[in-house]
């Protein structure tokens, strides 16, 4: 079964700007800019397949989903496709922190 090979955050910013950020990186900076935090995007890449870039939103300002139901959602997705380990405890952290 495919697994993550790379990945990176995209930060939106909801003043237009944004950032490419490491796990590290969101870590470190995620109590500073959180209230600045318009959109979260998961950027990753499986093992089997460098071609396919997958963009896993973990959090927007233009909706309005509960953290369980991006959790279940996510979690529901097919590991065969999108890898087995694709939503990280700390991605459930950041979707519990922001919404």
């Amino acid at each position: 079964m495919a697994h993550i090979k790379s990945y990176k955050y995209l930060i939106e910013y909801k003043d237009g700007t944004d950032d490419v950020l490491t796990k590290e990186e969101l870590e470190e900076y995620i109590d500073e800019i959180f209230d600045d935090i318009a959109i979260i995007i998961k950027k990753f890449k499986l093992n089997d397949d460098n071609k396919i870039i997958y963009k896993m939103t973990l959090f927007t300002i233009n909706e309005n989903f509960s953290s369980n139901d991006y959790i279940e959602h996510y979690k529901n997705l097919p590991k065969e496709k999108y890898g087995s380990n694709f939503l990280s405890n700390f991605d459930i952290e950041i979707i519990e922190m922001l919404c």
